[in-house]
């Protein structure tokens, strides 16, 4: 269990920063006609039925995303900053804290996920674009 705390922390920045980025590459995208493509974007059946529902679901999941982002960098960059100036070895609770920190941000990036495909369903549901 002593290296365990070390998988989590790099999962969570890792899911952190995948998150961020894509809040920031859907965000700029809203603005400057990124629509459907295979690089950034969540990829759903709903979402990629149209242009309109690409930008639907990702306006619906611009807040899970940043929440995500910021939940997660926020406790990662902070707990590996204090174990690497510790001399201690990290207790078990130290390990459940960057577990329930991973889980939060994997949990808001499904939540993320949701939303933009059900947003995107609503669209073509409605008879938005096609």
């Amino acid at each position: 269990m002593d290296s365990a705390y070390v998988a989590l922390l790099v999962l969570t920045a890792a899911l952190s920063a995948v998150c961020l980025l894509q809040f920031v590459m859907t965000r700029l995208g809203a603005t400057q006609g990124m629509g459907p493509n295979r690089f950034a974007g969540i990829k759903t059946r709903a979402t990629l039925a149209s242009d309109g529902a690409w930008r639907a679901g990702h306006a619906a999941a611009q807040p899970a995303l940043l929440t995500a982002a910021v939940t997660g960098l926020g406790v990662a960059v902070p707990l590996a900053l204090w174990r690497a100036s510790s001399d201690t070895d990290p207790t078990p609770a130290f390990t459940v804290v960057c577990a329930l920190t991973a889980a939060a941000v994997a949990v808001l990036l499904g939540l993320a996920v949701h939303r933009a495909d059900r947003a995107a369903r609503q669209i073509t549901d409605d008879g938005g674009e096609q």
